[in-house]
């Protein structure tokens, strides 16, 4: 007992060192954060309803909608490779606003709309063309705003945000789907109006969180605006210290007058100069991405990269079956009413606190081995549906073990990929490396669907006017359902057992650590620290972010 608290004091200190560390960091890491919470609220509202929403009011088909929600996760993946350059022309800030606009206008027709044609264009179309936009900039943005000794805490409690908005949107959806199933029951309207239906109104909240998203969006500094802030912060410290600023910061300085220069030519370039917006400056973008991305590909870390990618596969695929195969199940093996958001909310619940926890209990822990370890534990969690199929809390026991596994790897595998990611390139490498991630995501769908329609048939089924149960319930065959999903997801860990002496990045050189007076006159901030790698908003050639789509294949994992 001694031992356990002596733990948990431990992990807590560990915490609290976290939390600090962070402290002096800029507002926009907060903002981001923020930003986090609605972009993954608008992701999550989405996901869960996706199958309940086609096959409850438009009458899709099991392997019709798993194969529409596997299409759309592709899609996802796609348009972020796709997207990735104009987030080079148009910047970190243009790109947040760019995609809070598609979808304020995205979402609200997906709420709104009757037409079964209309609603795929939509889902389809401009919504995943937005989710190219929103949560891989913010990803990246999290390394911009840390540093190496705080870069792993905020990427935990990045993720650790992310399922909040998750917990959010599992929280109210049995509200919605139950409870309010008719809305406000408006009786001027008619019965499928988003007013008049719980499912569209759940929907319709993403484009009010869209538009508080636009507006927080607008407040983000660009690259020079926050450098400015840093330049300013670290003078008024040199000051205080009467130390001359052109001694303490001479990197920065060098950095501004490149910048200032840079600023100069294209001031005073002629009119034939290209723009941003010509046809060469377009042109010119993509050749920069090729040659990256050429480059990336002759790294050897890449491919090793892209082999762990490959293999686990089956263990990230199991979030989709959560989000698209679960709900469906639930209902069918126990009734209209069954808690789906209560049991999907266990996830987001414990990881919101857990993550934190292991991050900092874990930090000196390699990330390949708490990916390997941490692995296993997710990938057995189906079994307790397969060994009591006909109980309800099966379901929980399978949910919770999923997510005591989840907290260990997956928060790892983003610091873990941005480790091996070449500075300056890490959004073409990790759109390269999520080739494989994306190639798999239309087979799950139809995998879903398909086991969904041969163990798991709509014989029983709830009328979405009335909530009336019609049909014969618990003709689901959980045991076979998800003994064939554990399977499969068991194979990852397998493979990373066989493989590692080939996959497992090799060690880095250990670097010297440099005495605390240097780093702080280097900072030009005495006693004082500043959590901003201040290099990397002035780095030469521009971030191709667009592109951390492992994230957008279900937002998390």
């Amino acid at each position: 007992m001694v031992s356990v608290r002596i733990a948990v004091s431990s992990v807590l200190t560990q915490c609290s060192d976290g939390f600090k560390s962070l402290r002096d960091s800029p507002r926009d890491l907060y903002l981001t954060y923020f930003l986090m919470v609605l972009e993954s609220f608008n992701y999550f509202s989405t996901s869960l309803l996706f199958v309940l929403y086609l096959t409850q009011k438009f009458g899709v088909s099991d392997i019709e909608a798993g194969t529409l929600y596997g299409l759309w996760g592709t899609l996802l993946v796609a348009n972020g490779i796709i997207f990735s350059p104009v987030i080079d022309l148009i910047g970190f800030r243009g790109s947040l606003i760019v995609c809070y606009i598609i979808n304020i206008a995205g979402r609200f027709v997906v709420a709104t709309t009757t037409s079964k044609t209309v609603l795929l264009w939509t889902l389809l179309g401009p919504v995943t063309i937005a989710g190219s936009l929103g949560t891989p900039v913010q990803t990246i943005a999290i390394k911009r705003y840390t540093t190496e000794t705080n870069r792993g805490f905020a990427f935990s409690l990045f993720y650790s945000f992310m399922n909040v908005a998750a917990l959010l949107c599992a929280s109210i959806l049995d509200l919605f789907r139950v409870k309010l199933r008719h809305g406000f029951n408006i009786e001027s309207l008619p019965e499928n109006h988003f007013l008049n239906d719980g499912s569209r109104l759940l929907l319709f909240m993403g484009c009010l969180t869209s538009t508080v998203a636009l507006i927080v969006s607008c407040f983000l500094r660009s690259k020079v605006e926050l450098v400015d802030t840093i330049k300013l912060q670290k003078k008024k410290h040199a000051q205080a210290a009467d130390i001359e600023d052109q001694d303490q910061e001479p990197l920065l300085e060098d950095l501004q007058h490149k910048a200032t220069r840079r600023k100069d030519t294209i001031d005073h370039a002629a009119p034939s100069q290209p723009t941003s917006d010509s046809p060469s400056a377009v042109k010119t973008s993509w050749q920069s991405f090729m040659a990256d991305a050429k480059d990336v590909l002759v790294s050897p870390e890449t491919w090793k990269f892209m082999a762990m990618c490959v293999i686990t596969v089956n263990l990230k695929q199991i979030f989709r079956h959560v989000d698209a195969t679960l709900p469906k199940y639930l209902i069918r093996a126990y009734g209209c009413d069954a808690p789906v958001g209560l049991v999907y909310g266990i996830n987001p619940f414990m990881i919101i606190f857990m993550v934190p926890f292991v991050g900092a209990l874990t930090t000196k822990f390699a990330h390949f081995d708490m990916i390997h370890y941490g692995s296993y534990i997710s990938a057995l969690s189906p079994f307790w549906i397969v060994a009591f199929p006909t109980h309800e809390w099966s379901a929980v026991l399978f949910v919770i073990t999923l997510s005591l596994g989840e907290s260990v790897w997956s928060p790892r595998w983003y610091d873990y990929s941005m480790s091996l990611a070449p500075h300056g390139r890490e959004g073409i490498f990790t759109a390269l490396a999520s080739a494989p991630l994306f190639a798999a995501k239309l087979p799950t769908g139809m995998l879903s669907g398909a086991l969904l329609q041969a163990y798991c048939p709509d014989a029983h089924s709830c009328d979405s006017e009335t909530g009336q149960e019609t049909g014969e319930l618990g003709m689901c065959d959980g045991r076979k359902m998800w003994g064939i999903i554990g399977a499969l997801t068991l194979t990852s860990p397998l493979l990373i057992l066989l493989t590692q002496r080939w996959v497992r990045p090799a060690p880095k050189p250990a670097v010297p650590e440099q005495p605390e007076e240097e780093s702080e006159r280097m900072l030009g901030a005495p006693n004082t620290h500043i959590a901003v790698p201040v290099h990397d908003f002035l780095e030469d050639e521009a971030v191709v972010d667009g592109a951390l789509s492992h994230i957008q294949e279900g937002h998390r994992r």
